[in-house]
């Protein structure tokens, strides 16, 4: 059946069904007019928002209906753990075609729905309506930050260390081997594109080892090392031969003629965590987060004066400027 047959009214009901919001906040959820949220005292809450729109980030073809779903909320989630907030609410709201088949915005949500109860966060409400073309999912997601205050973008000092959890690069080919067909040769790979993790434990970590900035790499390692710098108001080296990725990168980027450090610079969509820390405690602290968040984490540069710009610089001393580039919409 498509949604124009169904009816927004029967779309709602089902989403009522699937979303059952019980979470310890939440007073009112899905059914009136908007939902009632308990805050907790003396808590920061923290709200991000994002949107998905067909043929910009995503192509019907290349993931189940569910994995997208899924990836609808990790991409959200991961805007908290940056922050180092615990993630408990959520709200999504899809715009499809009337010829869009029910069953396809059913299991969106059912993915959407079961990386929730994973997280333990509450769908509390979200809209739907029709559109002339595209699939457009809107979600937006809040969390609290449990002990002191979110962390920001904007406190690195010069001497901090730079670290990441997990590897980089990896969306970015696993997006090329979808698209060339050859996911199941490099199934590691097109899962980093298809399933995103939400690196919310890390975050949490990272805060309590006492990180001074934080961000997500959502648009690649260069532009949102970028953000901090500015943010900062300082700059950044960085070893290029320090930069962790996985194997199948490493093959897939010789069978092909990629230009792997290219794709861990400015291919956008790891989703890992781009976090600065002390530098006489990074060694030791990084190793306390790995454990309790099960990542590598690595060391991979260090905080510089703003003078210095932000610089590839290798073992060998040579250096080079970051690339400007990344994932920028409109452009």
């Amino acid at each position: 059946m498509l949604v124009g047959g169904f009816g927004e009214e029967a779309l709602l009901r089902e989403f009522r069904n699937l979303f059952t919001a019980s979470g310890r906040r939440v007073s009112v959820g899905i059914g009136d007019d908007a939902a009632v949220l308990d805050v907790p005292a003396g808590r920061q809450a923290v709200w991000s928002t994002d949107l998905l729109v067909e043929g910009i980030h995503f192509e019907k073809p290349w993931q189940a209906p569910s994995q997208l779903g899924r990836k609808c909320l990790a991409v959200n989630l991961s805007d908290l753990a940056a922050m180092g907030s615990a993630p408990e609410f959520a709200l999504m709201s899809i715009a499809c075609p009337p010829e869009t088949e029910v069953d396809y915005i059913f299991e969106i949500a059912r993915g959407f729905a079961d990386l929730a109860t994973e997280e333990g966060v509450s769908v509390v409400g979200g809209d739907t309506t029709s559109s002339t073309g595209a699939l457009v999912i809107s979600v937006s997601v809040c969390g609290f930050v449990e002990t002191g205050e979110a962390i920001l973008r904007s406190g690195a000092v010069v001497g901090d260390s730079i670290l990441v959890t997990g590897n980089l690069g990896s969306a970015a080919g696993g997006m090329r081997i979808i698209r060339d067909g050859e996911a199941e040769a490099y199934p590691e790979l097109s899962k980093a594109f298809l399933e995103p993790q939400a690196r919310v434990q890390a975050g949490l970590a990272a805060v309590e080892a006492g990180a001074t900035s934080m961000t997500d790499i959502s648009d690649g390692l260069a532009s949102d090392l970028r953000h901090i710098c500015e943010e900062s108001g300082v700059g950044a080296m960085i070893e290029p031969a320090l930069l962790p990725s996985l194997s199948q990168l490493d093959e897939a980027s010789k069978r092909f003629g990629w230009d792997r450090e290219s794709l861990m610079l400015t291919g956008g969509e790891d989703y890992e965590l781009l976090f600065t820390l002390p530098g006489d405690i990074a060694g030791q602290v990084k190793e306390i987060i790995a454990n309790r968040s099960g990542l590598p984490v690595t060391v991979i540069g260090e905080i510089m004066p703003q003078d210095f710009g932000i610089r590839l610089v290798s073992a060998d001393g040579s250096g080079r400027e970051m690339p400007s580039c990344g994932y920028e919409h409109f452009r």
